[in-house]
């Protein structure tokens, strides 16, 4: 699908997760979407005989992820990457530091019209890139840039959930009502919210 845009990005913490069931925390805004960029990796292996390729087979890596957002605010960045926020607003970068697995959700302006919606579900960011530069006649602007990977899950295995609001085969569009109150999946159940358990 040919996509135009990008906003209303969101995540949710993984509280907890094994091999029956993932648990998710609430649903936050993320930051200002600038771009969000995934990159799947396949690692191939070929099987050569009599002189050539007799089989070939492939499985699928971690998928790295980037994120750019305007700013992300405190709290958010406390959340996401595992830093300290202190009583006075100020974040402590530390060797402790353990960010989270955390669900990315968001929706992407579509070239043929309407939105497509999308939950990524385990994802773990690293600390982002920062560039500071003095004042220039010409403003620039440095922002956060987020690198990570996602992996699936460990109750089901899946990775990501996408769904044009425009396609004629939705039965049921309170999903899109719901989309950023619960990570969804294609078990939707209306109403749930908050999170909430996939397995």
């Amino acid at each position: 699908m040919a996509i135009k845009g990008l906003k209303d990005l969101h995540y949710a913490i993984i509280t907890e997760e094994n091999e029956s069931e993932t648990t998710y925390g609430e649903i936050k805004k993320l930051g200002p979407a600038m771009a969000l960029n995934l990159q799947p990796s396949v690692n191939r292996g070929n099987l050569r005989a009599d002189d050539g390729v007799l089989f070939s087979d492939a499985a699928k890596g971690p998928t790295a992820v980037t994120l750019n957002t305007a700013y992300l605010e405190e709290e958010v960045e406390a959340d996401i990457l595992g830093k300290t926020l202190d009583d006075n607003g100020g974040l402590t970068d530390s060797i402790n530091d353990d960010p989270p697995y955390i669900a990315i959700g968001g929706r992407a302006l579509s070239a043929r019209g309407g939105y497509e919606y999308f939950w990524i579900y385990r994802v773990k960011l690293a600390p982002a890139e920062e560039n500071k530069e003095t004042l220039q006649e010409t403003p620039t602007y440095q922002t956060p840039n987020l690198s990570g990977e996602s992996v699936p899950r460990l109750n089901d295995g899946k990775e990501k959930y996408k769904l044009w609001d425009k396609s004629p085969k939705v039965k049921d569009e309170t999903i899109f009502k719901d989309w950023f109150d619960q990570v969804i999946d294609s078990d939707y159940k209306p109403g749930t919210g908050g999170g909430g358990v996939e397995g």
